[in-house]
C-alpha cells in the first residue's frame, strides 16, 4: 500500500477525507472543526453565521443594564446631596411581585408616581418578553 499525498498542497501524506467534496487532504488542508478541505471550507464560509462581537446572553444584559442605571442613580444622589437646595427621593422595592414604593422630601407625590410608572413599565416590559420567548 502506498503513501497518498495531500490533493491540496501535494507536500505532505493525506490523513484525512474532506466530508464534503471526498478529496484526501493532510491535516494542515483540513479545517479540523468541519472537518472539510481548506478550498470547501473557503466555498461553505459565507453561509455560516457571523456571531456577535459579545456573544453575551439576553439576561446578562439585562443584569448589566440595570446595574449600570442603579450605578448612574447613585451617581445623580451623590451629586444631589452635594448641592444646595432641597433633596427628593423615591425607591420601588420588589418583594416577590409586589413592589414596595418609599419616597422622601417635597416632590414626594411626584416621586411615587414616577416610580409606580416605571414599576408598571417594567412589568409590562417583563410579560411581553416572556411572552415573545414562548
Amino acid at each position: 500500500m502506498r503513501a497518498r499525498t495531500c490533493e491540496i498542497c501535494g507536500k505532505r501524506m493525506a490523513r484525512y477525507v474532506c466530508q464534503e467534496c471526498g478529496r484526501e487532504v493532510c491535516q494542515f488542508c483540513l479545517e479540523q472543526n468541519t472537518w472539510v478541505c481548506l478550498d470547501c471550507y473557503r466555498r461553505l464560509e459565507p453561509e455560516t453565521p457571523r456571531l456577535e462581537v459579545f456573544p453575551w446572553s439576553t439576561p446578562f444584559k439585562l443584569f448589566l443594564l440595570s446595574f449600570l442605571l442603579i450605578l448612574l442613580g447613585t451617581i445623580f444622589i451623590t451629586i444631589a446631596s452635594v448641592l444646595p437646595g432641597t433633596i427628593s427621593i423615591g425607591v420601588v422595592v420588589f418583594l416577590g411581585p409586589i413592589p414596595i414604593i418609599v419616597g422622601a422630601g417635597p416632590h414626594l407625590v411626584w416621586m411615587i408616581l414616577l416610580a409606580f410608572a416605571l414599576t408598571i413599565l417594567g412589568i409590562v416590559v417583563f410579560v411581553t418578553s416572556r411572552k415573545r420567548a414562548e
